[in-house]
């Protein structure tokens, strides 16, 4: 759970970052550089659910693997925003609040 609340204030600082930055430049290097960090906090998530998954019970496991699923559905949508794909942001904003509920 903590893992993944670490997740989730990634994502608050994505979506602040498109409502506090207007020039798309600089909200470009600032998405690049939270879609950066996001990486290295994802990785102790993706081990802690591993773990739950293989030792927890199937109720627990089913769980972690809904809140990985969803952290990995809204890590897409944010690269596609940083490679210019126009619809990512509102796929993100719908990814990252599902992801961020299923904690």
């Amino acid at each position: 759970m903590d893992r993944a609340h670490v997740i989730g204030e990634w994502y608050r600082r994505v979506i602040d970052a498109f409502h506090q930055i207007a020039d798309p430049d600089q909200q470009l290097t600032r998405l690049e550089e939270l879609r950066s960090e996001l990486r290295e906090a994802y990785d102790p998530l993706m081990r802690s659910v591993r773990v739950v998954v293989l030792e927890g019970p199937p109720a627990t496991a089913e769980a972690g693997q809904g809140v990985l699923d969803a952290a990995k559905k809204a890590n897409r949508c944010l690269r596609r925003i940083t490679c210019g794909d126009a619809d990512a942001h509102t796929r993100f904003v719908e990814a990252a609040r599902a992801a961020m509920e299923a904690s």
